[in-house]
């Protein structure tokens, strides 16, 4: 087949026609590009997009309604830090009785402190966040939605993957706790 340049005869932008080709072959040629393309075309968008911002915290700003269910202690599993657990009003009695389910919505709340505050009175290090979700609704988070908070209200982490698989032994034989929380009376 031989080829011959179209673009001073017919102003086509210096396409190149194969005689003996049939209708259609043009657009055929320029579709078997595009699967080349569309791939580009996503990793570009993607490097170029803001990231997916994280959710506000579970938990209000004044949570003084909730109640201390564990007091001050180390807790080498979030950083060397001393927590204190709180539990917002419906989730009070299961957390302390360690009988039945936590109702949809419960809120556990660890504040943390740094590891010389003994006492866990001074400033607020961090928030770690554990809300009950539906039951079923979630069994890869142990049905739970899980948060880190820094100290100025800034969600750090979103169900990460640490928080889970340290949890998973929770509740489970040998394992210590209640329903994921890792509550040992």
């Amino acid at each position: 087949m031989r080829t011959h340049d179209r673009a001073s005869a017919h102003g086509n932008g210096g396409e190149r026609e194969v005689r003996g080709s049939r209708p259609g072959d043009r657009a055929k040629r320029a579709i078997s590009g595009a699967p080349l393309v569309l791939p580009i075309l996503a990793v570009l968008s993607t490097a170029c997009s803001e990231p997916t911002p994280l959710p506000p915290p579970l938990f209000p700003v004044d949570y003084a309604t909730y109640t201390e269910v564990r007091r001050c202690r180390p807790s080498l599993e979030h950083g060397p830090d001393n927590i204190r657990v709180l539990a917002s009003p419906d989730g009070v009695t299961t957390y302390n009785t360690r009988t039945g389910s936590f109702a949809t919505g419960v809120i556990l709340l660890k504040e943390q402190f740094n590891s010389n505050d003994t006492s866990c009175t001074g400033p607020i290090k961090q928030w770690t966040v554990m809300e009950q979700l539906a039951e079923g609704s979630s069994p890869d988070t142990l049905g739970w939605h899980w948060q880190r908070v820094t100290a100025d209200r800034q969600t750090t982490m979103d169900d990460d993957e640490t928080c889970i698989a340290c949890h998973a032994s929770c509740g489970q034989p040998g394992g210590g706790g209640y329903l994921a929380t890792c509550t040992d009376p």
